[in-house]
């Protein structure tokens, strides 16, 4: 009964919503059905919003939260190392320069001689 009357409230804002903006309301931009749903969502956001309280991470408890251990790091290192192995040397330049050392496609392609858009396909 409760989600009932949730539900009519949300209906009804968002048609009041909508009477209030519908001066604004430009069919060059969308069809009228999309604007009105998109009121209606909006509505039903900010009623979940209000409703709802958010939990901070101290208050969910320890064995839910995943814990980082050295061993995952190195395993995930050398998995990283051994395919980027794989790669010809080229490859491995780019993709070495781009995540490990955060350079951006146009120093990337000023360092290897090559254009901007090779080095971002």
């Amino acid at each position: 009964m409760a989600d009932e009357c949730a539900a009519e409230d949300i209906v009804s804002e968002a048609f009041l919503r909508a009477a209030r903006a519908f001066p604004r309301f430009d069919p060059a931009r969308s069809k009228f059905s999309t604007w009105v749903v998109k009121i209606a969502i909006n509505c039903m956001s900010d009623y979940w919003r209000r409703m709802h309280t958010t939990s901070t991470l101290e208050d969910v408890p320890d064995r839910f939260i995943a814990q980082s251990s050295c061993e995952n790091e190195v395993a995930d290192c050398q998995m990283v190392d051994h395919l980027l192995l794989k790669l010809n040397e080229e490859e491995r330049n780019l993709v070495v320069m781009k995540y490990r050392e955060g350079y951006r496609n146009v120093e990337i392609a000023a360092e290897l001689g090559m254009n901007p858009s090779t080095v971002s396909d």
